[in-house]
């Protein structure tokens, strides 16, 4: 990880702070005062967060749609140090949609929302995120050689279509959800929101409101809902580092982290208990084979990439852990995006696989766009240190 380590951390800015003005008081508690070294550990888990998702989604392609023994068999060669690469060992009509070290649509979406919060100087507006949704579902991202969105997900495609959409999102996937009798529950929306994790990452009910928003747009269901708001907080909570979250030791209390998570999760779905006792177990599960992530017919419910992601969430070996789970089957890119970006946040940059990080086809784009991100963030930051 040394050369994408040092290359991130050559970018960590630490915001100017005002001076004390002629007469003030030198000792005013200032809110958005960081310590120098707190912003370097916020934006490492920043990065971390972001590529770990990235890595995820790429080296689960390799055993995406495959079942637990079908996993094991193609890649028993490679099972102990698996690498972008080897996606040419199973080289079907699948996987030969995407180049080795690529992602999949469920981290161009997320990218989708960093280009709305871009756009919009830092905040979620859902009608313009769906205008870019529909495109990006027509064309992908010309600029990286798209020539069209692969992979994405029944539902999803389903809402983009529906003639509501470019103006009133909400109602379109509402619609698309009751039609399809109320069972549509995918994994697209919490393999997507990560990156709302981050933003304004310091408010925890800012961040519930935009995971909120985001999943509405095409995911309607309480569990889709319920399952980004776990993802997100539980991220939230790791970049804050409150006193409540981290051990005598420094480390974090990942059961606390959990604890909270399922507690804010929960209030999606009130009323819904057999889906509040499901939710539970998946947050709560203790080995991945609990999980059947790859059981026929529900490989992509949201529960099972958010069951991925907090079992990972209390692992300590980045590598091993993505590949335990995607050495599982079912839908293993949006299970590892899932799983990466938590587990990312929790260990850092330099715990990432630096084959994994620095052969994604599209890492210096996608770099660009992040440093864009992260300036925005840093000018509105300071724009209200000169108003205190």
């Amino acid at each position: 990880m040394a050369d994408f380590g040092r290359t991130v951390r050559g970018k960590l800015k630490s915001p100017r702070t005002p001076r004390t003005p002629k007469g003030g008081t030198p000792g005013r508690y200032n809110p958005y005062k960081i310590p120098r070294r707190e912003i370097f550990r916020v934006y490492d888990r920043i990065y971390a967060t972001i590529y770990g998702q990235c890595v995820g989604d790429a080296i689960g392609l390799l055993t995406d749609g495959l079942t637990r023994e079908e996993s094991k068999k193609k890649y028993k060669e490679v099972l102990s140090k698996m690498e972008l690469v080897h996606k040419k060992i199973c080289p079907d009509n699948h996987r030969n949609r995407w180049r080795a070290g690529d992602w999949t649509d469920k981290t161009d979406q997320a990218v989708l929302i960093f280009h709305n919060l871009l756009h919009n100087f830092g905040e979620v507006e859902t009608v313009d995120l769906a205008k870019r949704l529909m495109e990006w579902s027509d064309q992908g991202f010309p600029d990286l050689g798209d020539k069209g969105c692969e992979g994405l997900c029944s539902q999803v495609r389903a809402v983009c279509a529906h003639p509501q959409f470019s103006e009133r999102p909400e109602n379109a996937a509402e619609i698309v959800w009751r039609d399809s009798g109320r069972l549509q529950a995918t994994n697209t929306a919490v393999a997507r929101t990560s990156v709302l994790g981050i933003h304004q990452y310091n408010h925890v009910g800012k961040v519930i409101k935009n995971s909120l928003d985001v999943c509405r747009i095409t995911h309607p269901d309480p569990r889709c809902q319920a399952s980004c708001v776990a993802v997100s907080a539980a991220i939230s909570m790791m970049l804050t580092r409150e006193e409540k979250y981290v051990k005598k030791s420094g480390s974090y209390d990942i059961e606390t982290v959990i604890d909270d998570a399922f507690t804010y999760a929960s209030r999606c779905m009130i009323g819904l208990y057999a889906e509040i006792k499901e939710l539970k177990h998946h947050m709560y599960c203790s080995s991945l084979k609990e999980l059947k992530l790859d059981e026929p017919g529900k490989s992509n419910h949201t529960f099972k990439a958010l069951g991925a992601g907090f079992w990972a969430l209390r692992q300590k070996d980045f590598r091993m852990a993505i590949q335990s789970i995607i050495l599982e089957g079912g839908d293993a890119g949006a299970n590892a995006a899932v799983a990466g970006a938590l587990l990312g946040c929790k260990v850092g940059l330099d715990e990432l696989p630096s084959s994994w990080v620095e052969r994604l086809l599209h890492r210096l784009w996608l770099d660009d766009i992040i440093d864009k991100y992260l300036d925005l963030m840093e000018r509105k930051k300071r724009t209200k240190e000169t108003t205190l």
